[in-house]
C-alpha cells in the first residue's frame, strides 16, 4: 500500500488543489513514512515521535495563514482553525474542548517545542510536561505496518486509539497518529467550506 491522497470538495478551486497536494508532497507523505519506523531490521530505532508532531503542527500552521483566515496574528488562527475544523466531535470520551485542545497544541507543542526546546525562557521556568506518544507494535520497537497507516488515512475513524490530546495534572500528552488523522479529516472538511475556499482562492490568486 501506497500514501493515499486527501478526498477534496468537488468544487475545491483550482489553486487551492494544488496548495493542498503541495502539502501532502511536503508534509503528509513525509508522515506516512515515519508512521512505519521504528524499523529495527534496518537498524531504524528512532520513532520519530518529536518530528511528526513539528511535522504535523507545522502543516495546521501553514494552512491557517493560507486556507483558512487571512486576518488576525498567526497564532491566533493557529487556534482557531484547530478549534473550529479540528474533528474533536470524533474523539473517543470528548476528554477535552474544542477551545482547550487548540490551546494545548498551540501553547505545549507548536510554540515551546519549536522555539525553546520545551524551556519558558521568558519567565526562565519549565513549561508543563508533555508526552509524545506514538501507537507501536512488538511492545514498541517497530512502528505501524502499512495497512494500519492506510486505515489512519480513511476519512472515517477507523481505528482504534486514544484521544489526540490528553490533558493530565501537571501533564499533556499527544498521539501522533490521532493527531495525523485528525489533521487530515480537518483539511477535507475546510475543503467543503466554499465560502472559505472562495477566499482562499482569491487570497492565493492575490498572491
Amino acid at each position: 500500500m501506497t500514501y493515499r491522497p486527501l478526498t477534496l470538495a468537488p468544487r475545491t478551486p483550482a489553486g487551492v488543489k494544488l496548495i493542498v497536494r503541495s502539502l501532502e508532497d511536503h508534509f503528509f507523505r513525509d508522515v506516512h513514512t515515519m508512521l512505519r519506523l521504528p524499523e529495527p531490521t534496518q537498524g531504524l530505532t528512532a520513532g520519530c515521535n518529536f518530528a511528526i508532531a513539528q511535522v504535523l503542527a507545522a502543516a495546521v500552521s501553514g494552512i491557517s495563514v493560507t486556507l483558512f483566515s487571512h486576518t488576525g496574528g498567526s497564532g491566533a488562527r493557529f487556534k482557531a482553525l484547530l478549534k473550529d475544523l479540528y474533528p474533536w466531535s470524533l474523539e473517543p470520551g470528548n476528554t477535552v474542548t474544542p477551545q482547550d485542545g487548540a490551546d494545548a497544541i498551540y501553547s505545549l507543542i507548536r510554540n515551546p517545542l519549536s522555539h525553546d526546546l520545551g524551556l519558558d525562557l521568558e519567565k526562565k521556568r519549565k513549561t508543563q510536561k508533555v508526552l509524545i506518544k506514538r501507537l507501536v507494535t512488538d511492545n514498541g520497537r517497530r512502528g505501524l505496518p502499512e495497512r494500519l497507516i492506510a486505515r489512519l488515512e480513511e476519512r472515517d475513524r477507523a481505528m482504534t486509539m486514544s484521544p489526540t490530546v490528553t490533558i493530565g495534572a501537571g501533564k499533556t500528552i499527544l498521539l501522533v497518529e490521532a493527531f495525523y488523522w485528525g489533521v487530515r479529516r480537518m483539511v477535507e472538511d475546510l475543503s467543503q467550506d466554499a465560502p472559505r475556499m472562495l477566499a482562499a482562492k482569491a487570497f492565493l490568486a492575490s498572491i
